[in-house]
């Protein structure tokens, strides 16, 4: 590299030094920012304005319309959190829950307490939380904090979905939050 080309580099760097320059740049980079901004939310908004088309096996078709949060689903929910998770009456629990939360028990087995239902310290129970992850016709899919009142227990977030059944809502799953919510059964 010769003397003159090394001279003609630290001209040109050293135009950054100056202000208008600088401010130049400033410009030029905000307005290329803000340009790629609108273009990126722009073919966002195309791919969302895109007409829903009911697939089979879309949430429409197996989990019904959207609805309001049921309050005797809510209700329910409350309900086997007491009976089944804290233990407390777990032939309740049996009455308001599927026979999908109740994996292949019979209804005395359930009543031992040996359930596949998580249980929770009632003594450190401090209450319950929820979030709502889908409210349809055939289908209430809620995300649960069941928090704790003691040190020594740890506070959990846990899936509860509940169904339908006749003119009531039943418990069709309860796990953990990290392990998969549930899905419907393939239909024939």
């Amino acid at each position: 590299m010769g003397v003159g080309t090394i001279v003609t580099v630290n001209r040109v760097l050293s135009l950054w030094d100056r202000t208008a320059v600088r401010r130049a740049g400033y410009v030029i980079a905000a307005v290329v920012f803000f340009a790629g901004t609108v273009a990126y939310l722009n073919v966002r908004s195309e791919d969302s304005a895109a007409p829903v088309k009911v697939v089979p096996g879309t949430d429409v078709q197996q989990y019904g319309a959207k609805i309001p949060l049921p309050k005797d689903a809510v209700d329910v929910g409350k309900q086997f959190i007491d009976d089944a998770v804290l233990r407390k009456d777990l032939a309740d629990g049996w009455a308001i829950s599927t026979p999908t939360v109740h994996a292949d028990l019979t209804r005395s087995e359930w009543e031992t307490g040996s359930i596949p239902v998580q249980p929770f310290e009632a003594s450190a129970y401090g209450g319950t939380t929820f979030k709502v992850v889908r409210s349809r016709e055939k289908s209430v899919l809620l995300l649960l904090l069941i928090a704790s009142s003691s040190p020594d227990v740890k506070s959990g977030e846990f899936f509860m979905e509940l169904v339908p059944a006749g003119d009531a809502w039943k418990v069709n799953y309860f796990g953990p939050r990290g392990t998969n919510p549930p899905v419907p059964a393939a239909r024939p």
